[in-house]
């Protein structure tokens, strides 16, 4: 089910692909830190998704159990974070095999070899989707697909998939910023017109992440432009927010638009910092204080 009252009752009982992916996601950091249960769960996790969401031509998995509606990138990549996430937790090749089904969506359909994007909406033969929707990007997720790249390149010794990681990076820097503020815009077109001008402060999250996994993969020194990315972080979202908080939405000129701070975007904050601190050690501490001024 997709969420819940305050009270425990069922707001919307759709299951789908992304929420799954979430679940297995939080299920194999709880097996890594010890939890007796999350073994089994994640099990009971990956036999519901097989059996109800797995497209039946085993071309990615589906939106919802129904397999109607527009078929969506984003869910396969936060699939591909969690079978990694297991695949680390458990040592298992068959949560990299799942992995590899993902990667192969990813250069047969998902990847623009012309414009170096990736699409986010589809028809359901994997090809993008008429009008408007087939030509929006999203920078935050060109990041974010960049840093994914990156470690599956490690765990399956697909190192060509750096190449790729490497083209949607520079994608995203070269159209997808707002060279006011330096943040990435929340949608821009394939050919880099802005879609969604306001900046959210996930996509700034997925910068860092990106650049960090990026780093020492044979490119170009990527510290100096981590440590910008880190600032503009502090700058605009979190310096700026009381104490323990973060402003979501910056827009066009640099003004806050924020009405609410998301649950969700402390995951993107948590794992960005968490790498950019293990990335520079034993200087963590240092960098940790260097970025919050």
């Amino acid at each position: 089910m997709r969420t819940l009252n305050m009270d425990g009752s069922v707001a919307d009982p759709v299951e789908d692909a992304y929420d799954h992916s979430c679940v297995l996601l939080a299920l194999a950091h709880a097996h890594i830190s010890g939890n007796p249960q999350a073994l089994e769960l994640g099990k009971e996790t990956f036999a519901f998704l097989d059996e109800h969401l797995e497209d039946r031509r085993l071309t990615g998995f589906l939106e919802t159990s129904d397999g109607e509606g527009t078929r969506r990138s984003n869910p396969h990549m936060h699939l591909l974070e969690a079978f990694l996430a297991w695949h680390r937790a458990t040592g298992e090749r068959s949560h990299l095999r799942r992995a590899a089904r993902i990667i192969d969506l990813f250069r047969s359909s998902f990847f623009d070899h012309d414009t170096w994007t990736l699409g986010e909406f589809f028809d359901d033969d994997w090809k993008p989707a008429r009008g408007d929707m087939g030509d929006w990007t999203e920078p935050g997720h060109h990041f974010e697909w960049a840093s994914l790249l990156v470690d599956f390149a490690r765990a399956s010794g697909q190192k060509d998939l750096i190449a790729f990681a490497r083209k949607l990076y520079a994608s995203a820097v070269a159209n997808g910023l707002n060279r006011a503020t330096g943040l990435a815009y929340g949608a821009v077109t394939r050919q880099g017109v802005p879609l969604d001008r306001m900046s959210r402060s996930w996509p700034q999250t997925e910068a860092i992440k990106a650049a960090t996994a990026l780093d020492g993969t044979g490119g170009p020194d990527l510290k100096p432009e981590i440590e910008a990315r880190v600032g503009r972080l502090f700058r605009w979202h979190i310096d700026p927010a009381p104490t323990g908080l973060w402003i979501d939405q910056i827009d066009e000129q640099g003004r806050s638009r924020a009405r609410e701070v998301p649950a969700s975007i402390f995951y993107h904050l948590v794992c960005a910092l968490t790498q950019y601190l293990d990335a520079t050690e034993p200087a963590g501490k240092a960098g940790g204080k260097k970025a919050a001024q």
